[in-house]
C-alpha cells in the first residue's frame, strides 16, 4: 500500500468525511495521552514520581520505535524501560513491573471486548452482558492471582520487593481501578475510531462487529514479524472484513485511513518526539545491543 493510495482514498472524501477523520485522528492520540496517564498512575503507586508530559514524550517515541522494530510491542517497550531507567533513575526491575501491571490491566477490557465480539454472532446479548460481568469480578477478586500468572507468562524475572509492590497495588483500590478504567477508555476509542473511519465512507457498522474488527488487529499486531506489523496488520484486517462480506473496495479504504493513522501518522509524530526530546542517545544505545 503506497502513498498514491493514501492520496486517492483521502482525495475521495468530502468535507463531512474529513471532519469524521480528523475526530478519529484525535481519538487515537487522546489514545496515546491515556496510555501516559495510566504508566504515570502505575509508577507512582510503586512510588516514582515522574511528569506526565515526560511520560507522554517517552510513549510517542516507543511507538516509533514499534513501527520500525521486527518486535510487535517489544522494541517499544524496551525503550520505555531503558528511558525512565538511564534518565530518571527508576531501577529495570521495577520499571519493568510497571509496564507488566499495565498489560495485566488489560485483562479485563480485551475480555469484555471479548464477550462483545461473541455477542454479534448471538441473540441473546444482555447474558453475555451479565457474564461479562461477572467475569470481571472473578478477575478482580482473584487479582493476585491473574498478577502472579502474568508474571510468569510473560518470563518476567523481578526482584521479591518488585513483585510484592506490584501486588501491594490491590490495596490501593483507586489506582487498580483507574489503572482497568483507562485501559477500558483506551479499548472504548480504538473501536470509535473504526466507527468513525467507517462512517467517513458512508458506513455504519454496529459496536459488536467492530470489537471483532479490533480484536483481529490486535491479535495480527501480535503475531506480526515485520517492522510495525507492516503488511501482515493491513492484509489482515482486509481480509477480516472481506470475510464478514463487506464490499473490497469499503474494506480497503478503511483499511488504509486506519492504518494512515495508526502507523504512518504515529511513526512521524513518534520519530519527531525522539529526536526532539533527547530519545536518540537511549534509542541508539539500544540499537548497538
Amino acid at each position: 500500500m503506497d502513498i498514491a493510495s493514501y492520496i486517492s482514498v483521502i482525495r475521495s472524501l468530502d468535507g463531512r468525511a474529513l471532519e469524521l477523520i480528523g475526530i478519529a485522528v484525535a481519538t487515537y492520540y487522546i489514545s496515546v495521552f491515556i496510555y501516559a496517564l495510566r504508566w504515570r498512575i502505575v509508577l507512582s503507586g510503586m512510588g516514582k514520581d515522574i511528569p506526565l508530559m515526560e511520560l507522554l514524550k517517552i510513549t510517542l517515541s516507543s511507538i516509533f520505535v514499534n513501527n520500525v522494530t521486527p518486535m510487535s510491542r517489544g522494541g517499544g517497550e524496551i525503550l520505555r524501560i531503558t528511558w525512565v531507567s538511564k534518565k530518571h533513575k527508576v531501577p529495570v526491575a521495577l520499571s519493568t513491573a510497571s509496564i507488566v501491571y499495565e498489560r495485566i490491566s488489560e485483562v479485563i477490557p480485551v475480555l469484555i471486548l471479548t464477550l462483545l465480539g461473541i455477542s454479534y454472532f448471538a441473540t441473546h446479548v444482555v447474558a453475555f452482558v451479565v457474564l461479562g460481568a461477572i467475569a470481571a469480578v472473578l478477575l478482580w477478586l482473584k487479582w493476585d492471582r491473574v498478577v502472579m500468572l502474568s508474571v510468569k507468562i510473560f518470563r518476567v524475572s523481578l526482584r521479591q520487593e518488585d513483585l510484592i509492590r506490584m501486588l501491594e497495588l490491590k490495596k490501593k483500590p483507586a489506582i487498580s481501578l483507574l489503572t482497568v478504567g483507562l485501559s477500558s477508555a483506551v479499548w472504548l476509542l480504538d473501536v470509535t475510531r473504526l466507527k468513525l473511519i467507517a462512517m467517513a465512507f458512508g458506513w455504519n457498522p454496529p459496536l459488536a462487529f467492530l470489537a471483532i474488527v479490533s480484536l483481529a488487529n490486535l491479535l495480527f499486531g501480535l503475531i506480526a514479524f515485520t517492522p510495525g506489523g507492516i503488511g501482515i496488520v493491513e492484509g489482515g484486517l482486509l481480509g477480516t472484513l472481506t470475510y464478514f462480506g463487506i464490499p473490497s473496495t469499503l474494506a480497503l479504504s478503511v483499511t488504509l485511513i486506519e492504518r494512515f493513522i495508526s502507523y504512518v501518522s504515529s511513526t512521524i509524530v513518534g520519530f519527531m518526539t525522539l529526536i526532539t526530546s533527547g530519545g536518540v542517545e537511549v534509542w541508539r544505545a539500544l540499537r548497538s545491543r
